[in-house]
């Protein structure tokens, strides 16, 4: 079991700082051989047989660190969508379960959802497939993953897992071209996993687990590249030798162990864990040259329809448009209500509320990821 990942550059990188030792490397990988090597969520990714328009975009968007305009220039290389923005869990952190009232229970139609792919599919190299909700209570997400997957879209999935799957649901996350399936737990006992899990059951989320990996061998499948993902608190730290045990066991391919921005300190339930070397690394200085190009390199669409300008706006409150007034998706996402945004952003005077709190302007970790070991 070691570290991974050190060989690939990460696409969040690329997008916001392009420097040439990035892309480089990857030149005679895009150019000629029509793929790319890439990092994303400390996890490895292979995009292949890309068109001329992801090509050619790839490098177009990536010049929206320099111009950063309120109109960027190409389209999104990252899409993240939100199947449902509920949950069969109730995690004391997570904004699902603090933040109800602020977010009605939406499921996302698979007819928006056709209508999200079919316009900006062509140039898409990535798809995250979840938001604030457990996207395996959309009973379409296997057409959904199906959908991105017949545009050549790499799709990128995380469960909590404690979901009851019929066989038929198993055969079909294998068999849908599913890229990378994340299963959040975080505990090796169902004491600890239920003490932040919520109305979890730990055998129920292993079984699906150990399923899924069969699943694979049946088919002699190497994909979904599934992960094994720990959040690591003052709790359950202990059970971290446990976990890459349960790991290894279950046959998975990775194991990742992350931090969680969200602690609070005063709540000795959940904090942060007593060897730093898993605690997230802090930099206060990060805050003075960080540099957000999330609304130039993502669209991001919740389980309202709502094109928001990033995931943490929960409340849909700077929304750029609703695709259900049949506007194009790429339009929303260029028009009026999105440049105003851009260029009140650009300015430095992100007094907007997702962004007074955003971790990333003060952590060095990726994701909040701390380590990813191969198993």
């Amino acid at each position: 079991m070691g570290k991974v990942c050190e060989k690939y550059s990460g696409l969040d990188k690329i997008m916001k700082i392009f420097n040439p030792k990035d892309i480089i490397p990857e030149l005679i990988n895009i150019l000629l051989k029509r793929q790319i090597h890439f990092n994303f969520d400390l996890l490895p990714f292979l995009g292949k047989d890309l068109s001329n328009e992801k090509i050619y975009n790839f490098f177009i968007a990536g010049l929206n660190q320099f111009a950063q305009q309120p109109k960027p220039l190409g389209y999104p290389v990252i899409a993240q969508v939100e199947p449902v923005n509920f949950c069969n869990l109730s995690c004391p952190l997570c904004l699902t379960t603090s933040q109800t009232e602020a977010r009605p229970k939406k499921m996302l139609s698979l007819n928006a959802y056709q209508t999200f792919i079919h316009d900006i599919g062509a140039y898409l190299l990535l798809l995250v497939l979840w938001g604030w909700g457990e996207p395996l209570l959309n009973p379409d997400i296997i057409k959904m993953i199906q959908l991105a997957k017949s545009k050549n879209i790499l799709v990128h999935l995380s469960t909590n897992g404690s979901v009851r799957l019929s066989d038929q649901k198993v055969e079909g996350l294998v068999n849908s071209g599913l890229d990378s399936l994340v299963f959040a737990v975080d505990g090796a006992t169902q004491e600890s996993y239920s003490s932040y899990r919520k109305g979890g059951n730990l055998n129920l989320v292993l079984s699906n687990l150990k399923r899924i990996v069969r699943t694979k061998k049946k088919y002699n499948s190497h994909f979904p590249i599934i992960t094994l993902r720990f959040i690591i608190m003052a709790h359950n730290e202990k059970e971290l030798p446990q976990m890459k045990k349960i790991a290894h066991e279950a046959g998975v391919d990775f194991f990742t162990v992350r931090g969680e921005a969200y602690f609070n300190d005063k709540n000795n339930n959940f904090s942060k864990p007593g060897n730093t070397r898993y605690q997230l690394e802090h930099n206060e200085k990060n805050q003075a040259s960080f540099i957000c190009m999330r609304p130039w390199k993502r669209i991001i669409m919740d389980a309202s329809e709502e094109i928001i300008p990033c995931e943490f706006d929960y409340k849909s409150k700077y929304s750029f448009g609703n695709i259900k007034n049949n506007d194009k998706v790429l339009k929303i996402w260029k028009g009026k209500k999105a440049s105003r945004f851009r260029k009140e952003f650009n300015l430095g005077t992100n007094h907007f509320y997702h962004c007074k709190s955003c971790i990333h302007k003060i952590i060095k970790n990726e994701f909040c990821n701390l380590e990813t070991m191969t198993i």
